[in-house]
């Protein structure tokens, strides 16, 4: 950052990293950052697959049917909050289970 709080890069900080060392360091990074125990479980939480439950807490599949009418509607609103309907469907469901928790 720079006096005006804008952060720019800058050359002279830069470091050069290859092969093995950058994966190690890249990993370690995007573990870091998602707070995730593994770089393939970093990797699934920055493509949308964050963790549903409390950390590092197994998650299981669902299924269910509901009438068409319902799904139109559910994605309807899952587009709205610029959402797929997966993940709309487990922020409604998690919001769900902490109100009975």
């Amino acid at each position: 950052m720079n006096d005006d709080n804008i952060w720019r890069w800058d050359d002279t900080k830069a470091v050069d990293s290859e092969g093995e060392q950058a994966q190690k360091e890249m990993d370690a990074l995007l573990m870091r950052t998602t707070g995730a125990r593994d770089p393939d479980e970093a990797v699934n939480m920055l493509l949308g697959r964050p963790r549903a439950g409390q950390p590092h807490e197994e998650t299981v599949r669902l299924q269910v049917r509901v009438p068409e009418s319902w799904q139109k509607s559910l994605d309807r609103q899952a587009k709205t909050k610029h959402l797929s309907r997966s993940e709309y469907l487990r922020q409604l469901l998690g919001k769900a289970a902490m109100q009975t928790a």
